[in-house]
């Protein structure tokens, strides 16, 4: 998914790639892509890495945000020229333990009402809905730079006024970002 200022990038990895090389690939892929976006050499770009923080990615002066996310054998990208952004994966499991657990889950980090809803559902519908919520949520974390943490009213009002998307399920997963209106 491209727009003018703002790319998605999905990467299917080899079955059980170690998490060190499914980063190095996804790092290559941002490396080639952004080589691409703005027509140049992989010596005018710039990648500073920072381990729990996301990439620093400069094409000149120009910064490039970059939000990376992982699950099984996917990796996800997000860039955006503009603002901060967000992106995270989330597995659509439903089995029967996890459908009990996501409502226990999403009571502690998700709005109320997200949990109630999710409560109410049952099933595909409730593992579906929640790994939705589950990934927006983390979409707006990473582009707050904020970790996971418990709701609260104070989260709350940090992330207001983020827009968000997502991607229907795509091979047993959701899809979503996020990022702050300037």
């Amino acid at each position: 998914m491209r727009e003018k200022d703002f790319a998605l990038i999905s990467l299917a990895l080899r079955p059980g790639l170690p998490r060190a090389e499914a980063r190095k690939l996804a790092r290559a892929t941002l490396q080639e892509a952004v080589q691409h976006h703005f027509g140049c050499d992989a010596k005018a770009v710039s990648v500073e890495t920072v381990s729990g923080k996301a990439p620093l990615v400069k094409v000149g002066r120009q910064r490039v945000h970059v939000s990376f996310s992982y699950e099984q054998d996917w990796a996800f990208i997000a860039l955006d020229v503009r603002r901060p952004i967000g992106i995270d994966v989330t597995f659509i499991n439903h089995e029967t333990e996890w459908l009990e657990e996501c409502v226990r889950v999403a009571k502690e980090f998700l709005p109320p009402a997200i949990s109630r809803r999710i409560e109410g559902l049952a099933g595909l519908e409730r593992a579906t809905a929640f790994a939705e919520e589950w990934a927006l949520h983390e979409a707006k974390l990473k582009c707050m730079g904020l970790p996971l943490q418990e709701w609260t009213s104070e989260l709350e009002v940090r992330l207001s006024g983020m827009r968000t998307g997502s991607l229907a399920d795509i091979a047993g997963f959701m899809v979503a970002y996020a990022w702050k209106e300037n």
